[in-house]
């Protein structure tokens, strides 16, 4: 009788333990502010690495926030992009270039902090196919849309190149894999993505860089960074920092992480093998742990995008792309 007692007071005691323990977990989550976050393009590993480890490590409860990420724009069609649609998330990760773009068309959100991760733009061919950049006039350009980043992109290399946006052809896909089925079935003579796209879309190395953008602009360029809807920021400046907070100390973690790991995360992530998750490692390098802004990278952006005729000069003043305030 004794013994079956003590059973039944440990059975108690661990059935209290766990009620107590639910309920804890029921207030913590009902604690929790929630947020609208949206990691940027599905293909960067950068940011995805920033994300995952972000939310691994319980970075976003640690700052009291419980991140929803809203569909994908026009149903995941970029042809369909409107300044309005756009405005979709509190909190988000994405290149400076889309971030500059997208202000002067009348897109809501600031630059708040400053990942100090890169990509390298190219243009590519096939292989079977190779280009050269003399050879660009006349040749067909596949892009997501005509008002996207990679349009962006390709007008800076056509304006380098010293070729005119008519002697060329815009082929709009409306996405990163039809771009590349584009150039694979002959509707293109060209793709403008990163090192990171054409690793993650194209496995068995069949494309061929007919040029790319450090050669005419250095690596001081484009860096992802954490963007912020100015409605969020000027309504609840508090829940912008902790956002920003949690997401540098995922960059960070990141950083320190073994090769290994990282790579094993891309793996899982992007549905890759150990080869393919190693091209993609190649491209992350994680440059500015602080997050602070780097004022002279944006002006540099801004005044190459005004003097190329891609951005109106009144359309974006450099003191409304970003916001100190958050990471001062």
């Amino acid at each position: 009788m004794i013994a079956f007692r003590r059973h039944a007071l440990r059975v108690l005691q661990a059935l209290s333990a766990a009620l107590c323990m639910t309920l804890a977990q029921q207030a913590t989550a009902q604690a929790l502010q929630p947020l609208t976050f949206t990691a940027g393009v599905g293909t960067v590993p950068s940011t995805a690495l920033v994300e995952l480890v972000t939310r691994e490590q319980g970075l976003w409860q640690k700052q009291g926030l419980q991140p929803t990420t809203p569909p994908p724009l026009g149903g995941g069609d970029r042809r369909s992009w409107n300044a309005e649609e756009e405005n979709h998330s509190d909190v988000r990760l994405y290149g400076l270039g889309a971030a500059i773009n997208y202000m002067s068309k009348g897109v809501d959100f600031v630059v708040v902090a400053d990942l100090g991760l890169h990509a390298e733009w190219h243009m590519w061919s096939l292989s079977d196919r190779p280009l050269k950049a003399a050879d660009i006039r006349g040749k067909r350009i596949a892009v997501t849309q005509i008002s996207g980043t990679d349009k962006l992109y390709a007008d800076l290399f056509l304006k380098s190149l010293g070729v005119a946006p008519n002697e060329v052809e815009f082929v709009p896909t409306g996405g990163l894999p039809q771009n590349y089925q584009a150039l694979n079935n002959r509707q293109a003579d060209i793709w403008v993505t990163t090192e990171h796209a054409a690793a993650l879309l194209e496995k068995e190395g069949r494309l061929s860089s007919v040029v790319k953008l450090s050669n005419f602009l250095g690596r001081d360029w484009d860096p992802y960074v954490i963007l912020a809807k100015r409605a969020t920021l000027q309504r609840d400046p508090a829940l912008v920092q902790r956002a920003v907070a949690a997401l540098l100390e995922g960059a960070r973690d990141a950083a320190q992480a073994r090769p290994d790991q990282n790579s094993q995360r891309l793996m899982q992530r992007f549905n890759v093998d150990a080869p393919t998750a190693q091209r993609l490692l190649a491209t992350v390098s994680f440059e500015n742990p602080s997050g602070r802004i780097r004022v002279p990278t944006i002006e540099k952006m801004r005044r190459h995008y005004i003097e190329q005729g891609i951005v109106k000069s009144d359309a974006i003043p450099l003191g409304r792309i970003y916001d100190e305030s958050v990471v001062r």
